[in-house]
């Protein structure tokens, strides 16, 4: 049976505002990591941190020793680790712990970083 021309003009109307609902939705925020950051912990340390995020890689500075660390999976933003060391990157925060000891955190970047929006 047919649809009346009333009953199409709400059908189409409810399908638009589904439609540019799903296009207001911006995505997942997400924070615009530098390269080089020195973040600020708790206990007025600095957490040296150095990303090569397209290699999957990062460094870390600990006792004057540099750590390369290879990224991995984690519902932090970035993570990284040797098996020893990890280092999670989440906005402006960070921590890094050895062996599942915190030994450097919580940490934070000395400056606001800028955000954008990733599709989900």
């Amino acid at each position: 049976m047919p649809m009346s021309p009333a009953a199409l003009a709400a059908s189409g109307i409810t399908l638009l505002s589904l439609l540019l609902a799903g296009c207001a939705a911006p995505g997942v925020e997400m924070t615009a990591l530098p390269a080089r950051i020195d973040y600020i912990c708790i206990d007025n340390r600095i957490l040296p941190v150095a990303r090569a995020p397209g290699a999957g890689m990062a460094a870390v500075i600990v006792d004057n020793q540099e750590v390369l660390l290879r990224g991995g999976v984690s519902a932090a933003q970035e993570k990284y680790t040797d098996g020893s060391y990890t280092l999670y990157l989440e906005g402006e925060q960070a921590m890094l712990e050895q062996n599942g000891r915190v030994i450097f955190g919580p940490c934070r970047s000395p400056a606001p970083l800028p955000t954008y929006y990733r599709s989900r």
